[in-house]
């Protein structure tokens, strides 16, 4: 299934992948798969364990190449947020979250000032910049990794299941950080994970990568912007989807997934 009409479709167009195709060991992971972001635009794509998705955000964020298929990137900045953090341990958390500045050669005060309003931004106390990441929880150490994703300005960002690992409640304050930068700052980003609901609450548009090696086999418009469904309409969306045959690699006995 192609899928090259961005949700918001007034805007420019930040990311195309065109037909592109993988394989690991000779064995096909999709084909002929699709994908445009516009300008401002949040599109989550989900599938089940190991159909590729994270394939698919490494290919357009250029950490690996396809085998088949064109990338078009129409952005200077990017950032990409892992399902581990990746902070830099010799790092202080203040250091991690100014690295991309750093290496930009942004001159030190202003990497302070922009690390210390991003750290800030999501939730990181003041006094915590001067730890390292073993010093503070796996949460914080989330919230750093995003942070620091911030910090550089970036018109697009990547998250690879970012949230996977942290509880509930946690999840839900990172999921309305994203939401909050997004609607203030006007990225695109593109976010793998295989939650429904999660999915449901952060995107414009979802996208379903097949687990058959069929690529693309859905796309779906969200009313509404990001962070106005409640938590009704966030369950009702996915029950409803629940009884959608193009989901149902998501779903077990008509229970999402765990």
């Amino acid at each position: 299934m192609a899928s090259c009409r961005p949700a918001l479709g007034g805007e420019a167009v930040r990311l195309t992948l065109d037909r592109i195709g993988h394989a690991f060991l000779g064995r096909a992971v999709f084909e002929d798969l699709s994908l445009c972001l516009a300008e401002g635009e949040v599109v989550a794509l989900v599938g089940p364990s190991g159909c590729g998705k994270t394939t698919v955000l490494q290919i357009a964020s250029g950490l690996i190449d396809p085998l088949r298929g064109r990338v078009q990137r129409h952005y200077r900045r990017q950032a990409i947020v892992f399902q581990e953090p990746r902070l830099l341990p010799w790092m202080t958390a203040r250091d991690n979250i100014a690295y991309g500045l750093a290496v930009a050669g942004v001159p030190l005060g202003r990497r302070r000032e922009s690390a210390e309003r991003r750290a800030a931004e999501v939730g990181l106390h003041r006094r915590d910049l001067d730890k390292y990441p073993a010093e503070l929880s796996g949460g914080m150490r989330q919230r750093a990794a995003v942070a620091r994703a911030l910090a550089i300005d970036p018109e697009m960002i990547y998250f690879d299941e970012p949230f996977t690992a942290v509880d509930v409640g946690l999840r839900r304050v990172l999921q309305d950080l994203v939401i909050g930068a997004s609607a203030r700052e006007k990225f695109s980003a593109l976010f793998v994970t295989h939650d429904l609901s999660e999915a449901v609450r952060l995107a414009h548009r979802i996208v379903v990568l097949s687990g058959r090696q069929e690529g693309l086999v859905a796309e779906r418009v969200l009313d509404g912007a990001p962070g106005s469904r409640d938590d009704g309409a966030v369950f009702e969306t996915v029950q409803d989807w629940a009884k959608d045959p193009a989901f149902a690699d998501l779903f077990d006995g008509g229970r999402e997934a765990a």
